[in-house]
């Protein structure tokens, strides 16, 4: 019964701090104000509940030989204040174990964002007569092989530099990249339509060469 009479206020102390100061103060960093309220909240609810019902209900009918004349007594409300506190620990304990884990989540899915920014930012260096020209990997839409040379198509420019495509083929570690005849290496994020003969990349029709068919069609899902 003593324990059922102490639910009130360990019940508003946890729910008001929980729903109320924890996502309006704690969450939003204003935590002096956070601890402010909450101290005035765990003194409202101990002087003003507990120990109203602990002096005038308590005592007076489960603890007759601890009875105390004073309602003010500093030791008894102290002691009050920790008893009651003590019911937000581990509720306070998992509130906050949960918005480190949601922060932390959010960092790490930043730092993914950031890496996949990063990695769409992948560039190369291609010879074009007698300077180096630099290329953005999300920008290539297809390289054509023309002997020594290759044809690189990109979104906003098309340049012929000297360079095998075997040879560009392995710059390009960014996995955004097919090669789909021994001619022509595609970006993948470029294709409109394709089948097992040939792709449509921005209006333009690349052959896809047998020795390549069947990874080309695992690698876009054809069936």
């Amino acid at each position: 019964m003593i324990q059922i009479l102490s639910l009130p206020a360990r019940l508003i102390l946890v729910y008001v701090a929980l729903y109320f100061l924890f996502p309006n103060f704690f969450l939003k960093k204003k935590y002096a104000m956070f601890v402010f309220l909450y101290t005035l909240l765990l003194i409202f609810v101990t002087v003003f509940i507990q120990r109203v019902l602990f002096f005038h209900v308590v005592q007076p009918n489960y603890l007759q030989n601890f009875e105390t004349s004073n309602f003010f007594v500093v030791t008894e409300i102290m002691n009050t204040l920790l008893d009651v506190n003590i019911a937000i620990i581990i509720p306070l304990g998992y509130v906050f174990f949960k918005s480190w884990h949601a922060t932390n989540q959010k960092t790490i899915e930043l730092e993914n964002q950031q890496l996949n920014s990063i990695k769409e930012e992948e560039f190369i260096y291609l010879k074009v007569e007698k300077s180096l020209q630099k290329i953005f990997l999300k920008d290539i839409i297809f390289i054509e092989s023309l002997k020594n040379y290759v044809k690189v198509k990109t979104t906003n420019r098309e340049i012929v530099a000297y360079k095998s495509i075997s040879s560009i083929e392995e710059m390009l570690t960014n996995k955004k990249f097919l090669r789909v005849h021994r001619s022509f290496i595609v970006g993948l994020n470029f294709i409109d339509s394709f089948s097992p003969s040939k792709l449509i990349l921005k209006g333009i029709s690349i052959p896809v060469g047998r020795k390549y068919k069947d990874e080309v069609k695992d690698v876009l899902g054809y069936f």
